[in-house]
């Protein structure tokens, strides 16, 4: 049996914190955006597809969250 020593590994605190909520928020926008250009399904506010309707909503619901965090701070 070997007695190696544990492999010890630095992952930068950069690479474990997700994007932030900003980031996300305007991810989810330019997506939502980027869909509606090009399904003919998708005519907002009122007709969406199911993927319109999840881009969407991930949409509002980030930036509901983000609204929220700027309100509180």
């Amino acid at each position: 049996m070997s007695s190696a020593a544990p492999i010890r590994t630095t992952i930068s605190v950069a690479v474990l914190m997700a994007d932030s909520l900003y980031d996300r928020y305007m991810k989810a926008s330019a997506a939502y955006r980027v869909h509606v250009k090009a399904c003919s399904r998708c005519s907002p506010p009122v007709a969406r597809c199911t993927a319109g309707r999840e881009l969407h909503t991930s949409f509002v619901r980030l930036q509901d969250a983000y609204l929220a965090r700027l309100r509180r701070s």
